[in-house]
This record gives structure tokens, C-alpha cells and sequence, in this order.
């Protein structure tokens, strides 16, 4: 007798299989039959915070999480920065039109935080524990990268504004900036003084997934908290697979990150809390109409989560040969196989980021899996955490058509850094600094990206350094 589950992984194989063209295949098969063993921890903290991107995330990655806080009667805050509203093509569902209108969009927002509602209702979290801030869908990165300052709000691309439209969020009418939204997030926390946050991965491929880590990370730091931090994944090549309810597997690390500085926990669910995260999703109806078998994949009997330690830049006594093979002091490898976009233009598709510290320079190098191209413009940007509480500074580089060009992107933006034109062989660029103030200097938040023809192509995932460990 042929079931529905046989019949729902024929269909998802021939899925697969034809679009084996832009997709990694390989990749997706050995994510598919991953065996690794992950430890597991079962507490999920003392005063629980969860920072998600959209609403819906806060169910894919947490819904365990949240029911067992709960269960345990600790407290748990939910905080939903976007409400999700600029997702096009659940726009179109949602209003029943091929364009839809800023006002659409709107309405859309207004739906999905009520979907949030219900579904942490289910997950037996009341309304009063969830936040909304209401920042705009599709533009953290954005916030994070350009539009930093209060001064200076981006407009949303769906709802055509530049400040929260909802008088349901946190802070109705605050401005759309980066600046704003590290206000309000260290806000909550010093109100809510969590022992362990819950946020995205900076792995995640999806910009606002990988931009609101960034924002939770800086505030973390910013503050000097001492709490347990818990990363996950929601979106991710070739992961997870299969697209469907797997209530008795395990949810397991994607197999291309095993190089990526990540170290993985698992968090077990009970069966009931395996059903009722089933529940939980299918409150999501704007989103269930349009991706339901994806969001049914994160239905598994554990959680994931990831910590990121702290990278050690070394100190050298003598210059190495910067054209060695492999790179000499690599700090980070990513994955570059099988995205569309990184087949199209290899030259873009990011693979290692590394660097040293010497005579008073901080060389940071880039590879790309084909030779750098001046058709391609690629992004150094970093965050520099002084001693003194308070002290950050932001430098924001970028090689344009050969040449290195510093931004001064926001009120604490520092120049005149750059000792040198890159440094450019092959598919290898260095790039050498003088940082200021070193011996003051705590920590580097640093990550890089590449754009051809104005789209984000590819990007190594930003990670907290220190000079000299």
C-alpha cells in the first residue's frame, strides 16, 4: 500500500531532481543522510528571550524551547523585529492581486503578528509576552549597513515609510534605523534581564535573518551581558531536507558549516511538544498558503542551536608570504557550492577570510573562488568595541573597480585607516589597516560581502575577533 509519506518524498525527490541544475545535489543528499551526533542540553533557561526576525520564525526555530519554559513556569519574552509584511508573493495570496499595494502590504503585517498570537497562544505564551517592533521586512541589513543614525531612516520597500507604521508594535513611529533599533532592543533586555537569548545564526543566508543576529550580537556586546547565547537556522542551502514533518529524526547541522566556527547543541522535545509545534505552524496561514512543506521541515524531535566563540587574530613576529598556498592565518571558511547566483559569477562567491596582526597593521585577506574581478565590488566592515562602556566604532571599506574606498556611513564612523591599495593576486586581495587606539581595543566584530551589478551576491558571515586571543 502506497502511503501519503511515500507519496510526499516521491514528489519532493522529483523536485529535487529537477532542479538539480542550480542546486547543489551532492550537498542536499549528505544533508539529507547526515549522521552526526550532536550534544544535547535540556534546561532552557532561568528567563528565557527570544529575537526572531518574521513572525513564523519564532515557531520554526523555538517552538520547543518556549513550550518547556513555559511548562516550567519561567519567564519568556517573545520580540518579533519585522512583521513580515514585504513578502511579495504572500502578498499576492493574502490580497488577491498581482501588485499588491503599500496598503496591502500593510494589512499583511497587521495578519501575520495576529498569526504570531495564536501561535504562541498554543504554545501557551500569552499576548503580553510578545513583542512587536515593527521594523520594516527585507531592510535590517540595510538599517545594519547604511542607515544607522536616527537622522537618517530608510523607507520601506513594502509599506512606503520610514518608521513603524503599527500602533501595535513597541514603539509606533520610531524611525527606521539601526541606531533605533539597538535602543529598543537594549531597552528590553535591561527590563526583561534575560539569562539566555535566543536569535539567528549570521550563517543564515536570508538578510534579515542574518542582520538582526548581527543586531542582537552588537547589543549583547554593547552591554557586556553575561548570558547564554543560542543561534539558530532557518534558511540554508540544500537544508533542511526533506521538506516535510519528521517527527522522529533529529535536526541536524548543515554539513557545509563543519568549518564555520560553530559549535551545536540540540534541544530533545517530547512528543507532545513535537504535536503541538505542528499546531503552532499551522496558525501561520499566511505563510503556510505559499511554503507549508518548508516550514513543515523544521518539524523534528530536536532544536538546534549554535554558539560562535570568540575568532583569535594572531600576533606575528614576521610577515608570511601573503601569496601561499593555503592562505596563511585563515580565520573563517565558507561554503561556495551550488548557489545560482555564485555559478553565475565566481568571482564573487566569497570563500575564506583571514588575518594577522603585525608592526602595528591588522592584514586582512579575501579569497574568492575565481580571480578578484573589478566588475565586482566587494564590502570590509567592522565594529570596534573599546574598553570604555559605550566606545564603539564602525569602519566601512570598499574595493571598487581595483581601487579601496572608506565610507563614513554614520555618526561614529572612523577614516583615514587604510595603509595601502589592496594588496591583489588571483583570487586573493589583502587588505592592511592601522587600527586606532590598540591597546584599548576589545574586540572586532568584522564580516565581508560581495555586490555585482547592485545585488548582494555572496558574504562571509560576520564573527566576533580579538587581536592576540
Amino acid at each position: 500500500m502506497v502511503t501519503k509519506r511515500t507519496i510526499y518524498f516521491s514528489i519532493f525527490t522529483a523536485l529535487l531532481i529537477g532542479i538539480s541544475y542550480i542546486m547543489n545535489w551532492e550537498m542536499a543528499i549528505a544533508n539529507l543522510t547526515e549522521k552526526a551526533h550532536v550534544p544535547t542540553f535540556d534546561d532552557p533557561g532561568q528567563r528565557v528571550l527570544v529575537i526572531v526576525p518574521h513572525p513564523d520564525d519564532e515557531t520554526l526555530g523555538m517552538a520547543g524551547i518556549i513550550q518547556r519554559a513555559v511548562e516550567l513556569k519561567r519567564p519568556v519574552k517573545v520580540v518579533v523585529v519585522t512583521s513580515g509584511e514585504s513578502y511579495k508573493k504572500a502578498a499576492m495570496v493574502f490580497c488577491g492581486k498581482k501588485n499588491p499595494t503599500p496598503r496591502d502590504f500593510y494589512r499583511l503585517g497587521l495578519a501575520r503578528q495576529q498569526e504570531s498570537i495564536a501561535a504562541m497562544r498554543t504554545l501557551g505564551l500569552p499576548k503580553k509576552d510578545l513583542i512587536f517592533l515593527g521594523f520594516a521586512d527585507g531592510s535590517t541589513r540595510f538599517l545594519w549597513s547604511q542607515y544607522w543614525d536616527n537622522d537618517k531612516p530608510r523607507v520601506s520597500g513594502g509599506t512606503h515609510v520610514a518608521y513603524v507604521p503599527y500602533d501595535t508594535a513597541y514603539k509606533p513611529r520610531a524611525p527606521y534605523t539601526g541606531q533605533m533599533l539597538v535602543e529598543e532592543l537594549t531597552e528590553i533586555i535591561k527590563d526583561f534581564r534575560p539569562t539566555d537569548i535566543y536569535y539567528p545564526i549570521a550563517d543564515d543566508i536570508h538578510p534579515d535573518h542574518w542582520a538582526v543576529s548581527n543586531f542582537v550580537r552588537y547589543t549583547i556586546t554593547a552591554m557586556g551581558l553575561n548570558v547564554r547565547e543560542h543561534m539558530f537556522l532557518v534558511h540554508h542551502p540544500q537544508w533542511p531536507v526533506p521538506w516535510m514533518a519528521e517527527k522522529n529524526k533529529p535536526m541536524l547541522p548543515p554539513v557545509d558549516m563543519k568549518d564555520s566556527n560553530t559549535e551545536w547543541q540540540a534541544f530533545e522535545l517530547t512528543p507532545n511538544e513535537v504535536n503541538m509545534k505542528i499546531v503552532a505552524i499551522k496558525q501561520y496561514r499566511t505563510q503556510t498558503e505559499v511554503m507549508e512543506p518548508f516550514l513543515m521541515g523544521f518539524v523534528r524531535k530536536t532544536e538546534l542551536f549554535a554558539t560562535k566563540p570568540v575568532i583569535n587574530i594572531p600576533v606575528v613576529s614576521s610577515i608570511p608570504d601573503l601569496n601561499d598556498n593555503p592562505m596563511p592565518h585563515i580565520l573563517v571558511k565558507t561554503y561556495t557550492g551550488g548557489m545560482l547566483n555564485e555559478e553565475i559569477y565566481k568571482s564573487a562567491a566569497l570563500t575564506k577570510l583571514a588575518g594577522f596582526y603585525y608592526n602595528d597593521k591588522l592584514y586582512i585577506g579575501i579569497e574568492s573562488a575565481k580571480p578578484i574581478s573589478k566588475k565586482v565590488i566587494y564590502h570590509l566592515e567592522m565594529r570596534l568595541f573599546y574598553d570604555k562602556p559605550g566606545d564603539i566604532k564602525r569602519i566601512d571599506l570598499g574595493v571598487v573597480n581595483g581601487n579601496i574606498y572608506e565610507y563614513k556611513r554614520a555618526h561614529n564612523s572612523i577614516v583615514n585607516v587604510v595603509v595601502s591599495e589592496p594588496i591583489v593576486d588571483k583570487n586573493r586581495m589583502w587588505i592592511v589597516l592601522h587600527i586606532p587606539d590598540i591597546k584599548d581595543l576589545k574586540y572586532i566584530f568584522m564580516g565581508a560581502d560581495s555586490i555585482y551589478r547592485n545585488k548582494l551576491i555572496d558574504k562571509i558571515p560576520w564573527n566576533m575577533y580579538k587581536i592576540g586571543g
